[in-house]
């Protein structure tokens, strides 16, 4: 298999679960279990490839600092090379608490450098041996934002394929103007229902995605409990999720699909069995908090 690299956000995740209800202010609801782990879409999808034995090399940067220096030893037990992981001076690593639920979840978010980390800031190589790149969290990302439809572009030039899964827009704008250009370029787009919807604003998803631009071969629509939705080459295939499962936790179900898309995609599967991969991949994660231990081959 070709390498896998991973470039993005990297923070802290305080996941709290368990919850009955939804907070309000002037009250206080209480947690069952909390789990501290490392976050980030970009992160979370790099260390669930490594986990599996995938060849990845994640590129990111963390704050210099407790939380910063505890990532980076988390990340060596997840298997990932820390050396392309850079603390930076001055600044403090993200945050996120997540209010975990059978069915969704919501997230409070301290960006710290996610939102301060431009490409310049990133450890040298990060096109250097690899096959594919994928990036996350476009909209949190302010300072790599700008650079991101040309790395794009610069990979596919050198021959790597390509993947963005654009995440949430805690601003509401839902603003990919700048990507026109760069579609092209790129071979998968991996939001989920509700982002969709967002970028296209069509109410109908199934619909947003027919709208959504065709110079993109590949768009898949993560759908939670309802699977994924596939555009390729002009024709759209639903593919079911798992029916056994009991949804304890989704805060990173959609990273876990990611990891195992793109692990199906580096292993040379026909597109619709890497979204059937990815669906296995997202299951094994609603099981349980956090990212989960074991995985199906």
């Amino acid at each position: 298999m070709k390498t896998i690299v991973i470039l993005g956000d990297l923070n802290i995740d305080l996941i709290f679960s368990g919850l009955k209800t939804v907070p309000a202010l002037g009250r206080e609801i209480l947690a069952k279990d909390y789990r501290l782990k490392i976050g980030g879409s970009a992160a979370n999808t790099a260390c669930v490839l490594a986990s599996v034995g995938c060849p990845v090399r994640f590129f990111g940067v963390a704050g210099d600092d407790f939380f910063g220096r505890w990532i980076i030893d988390e990340l060596k037990k997840c298997g990932l090379d820390a050396g392309t992981v850079r603390l930076a001076n001055g600044q403090h690593t993200g945050v996120t608490v997540a209010l975990t639920y059978a069915s969704d979840r919501m997230y409070i978010t301290d960006s710290g450098t996610v939102a301060a980390t431009g490409l310049k800031d990133m450890a040298n190589g990060y096109l250097n041996r690899g096959g594919h790149l994928h990036l996350a969290a476009y909209f949190l990302q302010k300072n790599l934002r700008p650079a991101v439809g040309g790395l794009i572009r610069r990979a596919k030039k050198i021959g790597m394929t390509t993947s963005l899964d654009p995440g949430y827009d805690p601003e509401d704008k839902w603003d990919l103007s700048a990507m026109e250009p760069y579609w092209q370029y790129l071979d998968f787009f991996l939001p989920n229902e509700k982002e969709l919807i967002s970028i296209v604003g069509i109410n109908d998803f199934e619909q947003a995605l027919l709208a959504f631009p065709s110079e993109v071969n590949g768009v898949v629509v993560k759908t939670g409990a309802h699977g994924a939705l596939l555009r390729y080459k002009g024709k759209v295939e639903k593919h079911s999720a798992l029916d056994e499962v009991k949804a304890i936790d989704t805060s990173c179900a959609g990273d876990c699909f990611n990891a195992g898309f793109l692990l199906g995609i580096n292993r040379g599967y026909p597109v619709e069995d890497a979204v059937r991969l990815g669906n296995k991949y997202g299951a094994a994660a609603v099981s349980c908090v956090g990212l989960p231990e074991k995985l199906p081959d």
